[in-house]
């Protein structure tokens, strides 16, 4: 037995120790002593005067010593939820029996109901979860709680056939379970046998199941990008309890201080300075840094360049017609849907969502301290203060914790905007959110140091009601998928996006100091299931690889209000985009950078579910007979060591100064 596993059993030991002298006797001084009937079997009276309720001891126990590893340890999270509401259903009985004197506390079938009603719980909630976001519940979205909580008011709860005959059969089965009262489970020697049988069951099933390679051996794919898939073939239960192992990243193979060193060496110790220079002289020719601008618009994506659709006019002709000083492509998220912090974070880091686990996020689950990325590379080159701008809460993805680990001086939220302040379905518009931008560049403190702002905007965040927005220049879907309300008011919310980029450009051209404007999408949105089998016309839940690629796919650009090389860019990846900001606005790279600038080369584009070469072939992340396998061993090893390798970390390589 490993040494990291005896010590929580030895502080659970300790705690229950400490406690049981103490909460015995208080038990006992409050007469909760087990009552029981006069009449019945004699020997039962002996019971008489028991103290119950003395599960609190193992419960408090197992909480404390749980809150000490939950950080580093979150797929314990469902293991100590069960273990609370499985605890508060066993204090219930022993309420009963205690202070209201039902010495049968509560009935066998009570007991089973209240299990159904957990188990119906859960299963309406993960349903609910799956029509707001196209998602089902994974692991990760235990942190997401707060987020949820936030956003859950601009969407509409639907109770609907399906909900309510799940609902009935419940009903059904709790009926059922009445014929159970007079059923007499066997003796205490048999619970006990059925009880260690039954760990050894659990045990057994969590560690195949679970953590083991066995399902992946056989055949069982269980990548859960897209998690309502794996629900529907392998069930609720074990797909569930699949995505709490994906919350733990384990380390590389061959990975050591040494292999990354090995890496870095080339960038640290001789610094490459023809790069820079390339880039300083082909795209910014000014004496004076840039400002940096970086928009990452919600769930702003070209659905004419995903499948065949017709519209009676463009949703985003501006962008189309955008060429001048502009480099423009599709960059390809690592999301579907949903999940908006991850795209940032591949923005920002320069990491990839490929070498993390399913659906984590990152935001909530790794990042504790100071994380290198973009913004610190803008901090030490002279770039202050540096804003960031949500319109939304602040704790969204724990923002409000993050981004100073990221090194933004602040962060403006809605709670920056007024009361009267535009919204179209629920959220701030972008023409208002860049209104906000604008001030904060005029008013800012320093005006001798270049500008950096972050914006992450909120316009397009469903659900969709399928509204009519009347703007007098609205867009109507045309051909076989003019049904769509839902979609059609979305096109009409890019559109309304599409006129606010052209406002926030046009206001930077007439600017006199030298600026860049960064602009993507985070996401496609959330728009019906059925909606994208007949624009892909497909059944999308049986795309993989390269083909589901087009559900991922989302418009980018770069501009400048000063001359640059104009180019479109086929496809590029998140983690990328910093480096075409760097050779546009002549940013001094860090060695990371370099090293991402030097990889696009070969794998220009690379995401959660794959990756493309220079010639155009598609390989899966875990392909072992890829050609670009080193290379993508190469980018995991530094990424590890940025994330998880805080003791040890180049920081040399991921930051210009410390």
């Amino acid at each position: 037995m490993e040494f990291h596993v005896v010590i929580p059993v030895l502080i659970s030991f300790a705690i229950s120790l400490v406690l049981g002298p103490i909460v015995i006797p208080f038990l006992r001084r409050l007469k909760m002593g087990q009552t029981e009937r006069e009449l019945g079997v004699q020997s039962h009276l002996k019971k008489n005067g028991t103290p119950t309720m003395g599960g609190v001891i193992f419960l408090i126990a197992t909480t404390v010593t749980s809150l000490f590893y939950i950080r580093d340890y979150p797929m314990i999270i469902p293991v100590l939820f069960l273990t609370l509401g499985f605890g508060l259903i066993g204090f219930l009985d022993d309420y009963l029996k205690v202070v209201l004197k039902r010495s049968d506390g509560l009935l066998p079938w009570q007991k089973m109901a209240l299990q159904i009603v957990v188990t119906a719980v859960f299963g309406i909630f993960n349903y609910e979860l799956t029509l707001f976001r196209s998602m089902s519940f994974i692991a990760s979205d235990i942190y997401s709680f707060v987020t949820a909580v936030s956003v859950a008011n601009t969407y509409q709860v639907q109770i609907d056939v399906d909900t309510a005959e799940f609902f009935m059969m419940a009903l059904v089965l709790v009926a059922l379970l009445l014929k159970l009262d007079k059923v007499k489970l066997f003796k205490w020697k048999g619970r006990i046998v059925y009880a260690i049988v039954s760990c050894m069951i659990f045990a057994g099933f969590t560690q195949v199941y679970v953590y083991s390679d066995y399902l992946e051996d056989i055949g069982v794919d269980f990548r859960v990008y897209r998690p309502q898939y794996k629900y529907r073939y392998y069930g609720t239960l074990l797909t569930t309890m699949r995505t709490f192992g994906y919350l733990h990243v384990t380390q590389p193979e061959e990975y050591s201080v040494n292999a990354v060193k090995k890496i870095t060496k080339q960038y640290t110790e001789n610094e490459s300075t023809e790069t820079q220079e390339k880039n300083t002289s082909t795209q910014n020719k000014t004496t004076k840094k840039p400002n940096v601008i970086a928009i990452m618009n919600e769930s702003f994506a070209d659905l004419k360049a995903v499948g065949d659709l017709q519209t009676s006019k463009d949703y985003m002709p501006f962008f189309r017609k955008l060429k001048e000083n502009a480099i423009k492509g599709y960059t390809y998220s690592s999301v579907f849907g949903g999940n908006t912090a991850n795209s940032e974070f591949e923005f920002m880091t320069g990491n990839t969502l490929a070498f993390l686990p399913d659906n984590s996020v990152p935001y909530q689950l790794f990042l504790r301290s100071k994380t290198a990325g973009l913004t610190y590379t803008l901090k030490d080159q002279g770039y202050s203060p540096c804003y960031a701008l949500h319109p939304f809460y602040k704790t969204g993805y724990g923002r409000y914790k993050v981004y100073p680990l990221m090194g933004f001086d602040k962060f403006y939220t809605s709670d920056n905007f007024s009361v009267f302040t535009d919204t179209v379905n629920y959220h701030i518009t972008d023409s208002e959110d860049y209104k906000k931008l604008i001030s904060l560049y005029e008013n800012r403190t320093d005006k001798d140091k270049p500008f950096y702002l972050f914006n992450v905007t909120m316009q397009n965040h469903g659900s969709y009601d399928g509204s009519t927005l009347e703007t007098g220049d609205e867009v109507q879907i045309e051909g076989d998928l003019q049904s769509y309300s839902k979609a059609e008011q979305y096109l009409n919310m890019i559109k309304m996006s599409d006129k606010a980029l052209k406002e926030l450009v046009h206001y930077f051209e007439k600017v006199d100091e030298p600026t860049v404007i960064v602009f993507f999408g985070d996401h496609q949105p959330d728009l019906e299931e059925t909606f994208y089998n007949r624009l892909l016309h497909t059944d999308i839940q049986k795309l993989e690889g390269e083909d589901l690629e087009q559900l991922y796919k989302v418009p980018f650009l770069i501009w400048a209000n000063y001359d640059i090389k104009e180019e479109n860019v086929e496809k590029t990846s998140n983690n990328y985009l910093s480096t075409y900001l760097a050779e546009v606005a002549g940013i001094k790279k860090t060695g990371y950078l370099e090293y991402l600038t030097k990889l696009r080369e070969e794998i220009p584009a690379i995401n959660a579910i794959g990756y493309w070469d220079k010639n155009g072939k598609f390989y899966e992340i875990d392909d072992k007979k890829s050609p670009y396998y080193d290379l993508i061993h190469e980018y995991n090893l530094l990424e590890y060591n940025n994330l998880f390798g805080k003791d040890n970390q180049q920081k040399e390589f991921f930051y210009l100064k410390e």
